[in-house]
């Protein structure tokens, strides 16, 4: 079939060389698909009839990288842009639900794009045209997500593949093939066996994409195998979750959103081992859902200098996601008001921590103060003075103030 797709003038060098020396090569898997859907491929990879050592040969002039040799992948520097080429292959069996315990190289383009997992990724191009062997422009023209062949076979050999069904569903606004997601449904316990980092990854891409809310919906029993503490949820507590989560813009509102009922949000991200900023800021989200927004100064420059500004902001968001998903219109007005005191607040550079109090440690150590507690106590009291307006944070003003308290000590 004859479409056109504007491949990176790198990447096209990489395939003149490859057929140039007598080989097949073609741009293949999410690149045509990305490419097809109109959008920019974040990676482009390439696969070919050449062997490994082949492939090394063509690119002898090239600094290459052994991505992974053994399973027939070369990574190719041209320009600086990293191409990954790797030889046409059919994979072995999947002892354990995950990687083949082997591959066999082939010379033959319909083996290789046969184990691939879904016919919108099993597309190749090279100007000659696009190969689709399996239906996968339909698919992407029908807005389905479909296993190559049996399902049932696909899950088995990567379980992964379950979850990534559900995250392209979700990132493409897809539709999971019926045949397709009665084999999700079925075999969801094989994410027992993925590892957790993989499993998140897919998951975090899953919970951000435009389509989660009905994937969530759908899958509920697949979240429940890595999340399983969300099987406590009942039917109208999970919707009104993914209902409050559709009203949120980010990754760490999603992810609080969705565990602050849990009872452990940390544990749950810890076992699914997120990074620490991310687990630090969801924590401090669930810690503080029950805070009190009230269109009142004082009491947002306190909240702000307990929790810092940019997760203040994070928390009038999953705040009003709350209040929106429930149409608490009066919480709804203090959140608005609070944000506008907050942006008066930063444009006007007030005070609420002691980064921004003119006066610091040095300082008073400057007028006499020793090293030691009570510098810490004296510039915590100011702090307060400072918040509740009543001391100006000028800083010959906050000086005056913290020699009178030494005097008193």
């Amino acid at each position: 079939m004859k479409i056109d797709i504007n491949i990176p003038r790198e990447v096209e060098t990489a395939l003149n060389i490859l057929i140039g020396s007598g080989f097949e090569a073609y741009i293949v898997g999410g690149c045509v698909r990305d490419s097809l859907l109109g959008t920019a491929p974040n990676d482009w990879d390439i696969t070919t009839s050449a062997q490994p050592d082949e492939i090394k040969d063509c690119f002898q002039n090239y600094r290459t990288i052994n991505t992974g040799l053994k399973h027939g992948t070369l990574t190719v520097l041209i320009s600086a842009m990293p191409i990954e080429i790797t030889t046409y292959r059919i994979d072995g069996r999947y002892s354990d639900n995950r990687r083949p315990d082997s591959v066999l190289f082939t010379d033959n383009l319909f083996h290789d794009l046969k184990r691939r997992d879904f016919t919108i990724n099993a597309l190749a191009y090279n100007d000659g045209g696009i190969v689709d062997l399996f239906g996968g422009i339909k698919d992407i023209e029908n807005k389905l997500i479909k296993c190559v062949g049996d399902p049932h076979e696909r899950f088995n050999e990567d379980g992964l593949r379950i979850l990534r069904a559900l995250r392209f569903a979700s990132v493409l606004n897809f539709r999971i093939e019926d045949n397709t997601s009665a084999s999700v449904h079925e075999n969801r316990k094989l994410l027992h066996n993925i590892s957790k980092e993989r499993i998140s990854g897919e998951f975090n891409k899953l919970i951000t994409g435009g389509n989660f809310y009905e994937i969530m919906k759908e899958y509920r029993d697949v979240i429940r195998v890595f999340i399983p503490e969300t099987g406590n949820y009942n039917e109208e507590t999970w919707i009104n979750t993914l209902n409050s989560m559709s009203y949120a813009d980010d990754l760490v509102l999603r992810l609080a959103l969705l565990l602050h009922e849990t009872g452990d949000a940390e544990k749950i991200l810890r076992n699914l081992k997120y990074d620490g900023s991310t687990i630090r800021n969801v924590k401090i989200l669930v810690l503080h859902k029950d805070e009190e927004i009230l269109p009142d100064k004082i009491k947002i420059k306190k909240q702000l200098n307990k929790i810092g500004y940019d997760n203040y902001v994070k928390l009038l968001k999953f705040k009003s996601a709350v209040f929106r998903m429930r149409e608490n219109e009066h919480e709804l007005v203090n959140i608005v008001c609070a944000e506008k005191i907050l942006n008066d607040i930063d444009m006007t550079n007030e005070c609420y921590s002691l980064d921004t109090l003119k006066i610091n440690g040095k300082d008073l150590i400057m007028e006499g103060f020793s090293k030691g507690v009570f510098i810490g106590s004296v510039l915590n009291e100011i702090l307060s003075l400072v918040i509740e307006e009543k001391l100006e944070n000028d800083r010959k003003v906050l000086i005056d103030y913290a020699k009178h308290k030494k005097i008193l000590n």
